[in-house]
């Protein structure tokens, strides 16, 4: 259970990341674009304050998540560890390596 959880927050972490930087990339094109072909200064003074805003909300993201799933990656490996494997699995392989004498 252990590998799943830690493959879904890696899947999770990456996945936040790339969505970020592209929707990073493409509302910065998309602004760049408008903001060249218009060549009007108050657009630019009236929207760069929602797209600088928005870049912000991206970064922190896409910068944002990725560490926190490797955090908790990484706590979840080091919780799983101090129980030594304890899980249900761990009754199994005792019932198996315990043998009885030969002289019985």
């Amino acid at each position: 259970m252990e590998s799943t959880i830690v493959e879904w927050l890696a899947s999770v972490g990456t996945q936040a990341f790339t969505w970020s930087l592209g929707i990073f990339l493409v509302v910065n094109g998309a602004a760049a674009i408008v903001f060249v072909l218009r060549r009007d200064r108050a657009m630019v003074n009236r929207w760069a304050g929602r797209v600088l805003a928005l870049d912000l909300l991206l970064v922190g993201t896409g910068v944002g998540v990725p560490l926190m799933t490797t955090m908790a990656r990484m706590t979840v490996t080091v919780v799983s560890a101090s129980f030594g494997g304890s899980g249900p699995n761990m009754a199994a392989a005792d019932a198996v390596t315990q043998l009885e004498p030969v002289g019985k």
